[in-house]
């Protein structure tokens, strides 16, 4: 298990970096963090990320949430909710298979 690491977005403009998915992977969760996945593969992948206890309250499925990242020129961005926290302010987020597929963490807390 990887631990992610988050990019800071700054109000001037940044570009994530991006790096290889594992299996599983750990990141950061909170106000204005969001996971997002590439897929360059031909095939589609299963993002799932780890919901320790409880329905969260955005209805989600419980006790997992599950996304679909499409094949090819797939992309996906996941807020990384507080309610997935799991007691250490991060999260497991797990992939299906992991060819062709990265990964960046984002933040986005500028203060205008």
């Amino acid at each position: 298990m990887a631990a992610l690491t988050t990019n800071n977005i700054v109000y001037a403009g940044t570009a994530p970096t991006f790096e290889s998915a594992a299996l599983s992977d750990t990141a950061e969760v909170g106000k204005n963090k969001f996971a997002v996945y590439k897929n360059t593969d031909a095939s589609t992948r299963t993002v799932t990320i780890d919901v320790p206890t409880g329905n969260t309250p955005y209805t989600e499925k419980d006790p997992d949430v599950e996304y679909t990242l499409a094949a090819n020129t797939g992309e996906l961005w996941i807020p990384l909710h507080s309610d997935y926290d799991d007691g250490t302010g991060r999260c497991t987020i797990t992939v299906s298979a992991i060819a062709g597929v990265t990964v960046a963490i984002v933040h986005a807390g500028w203060v205008e």
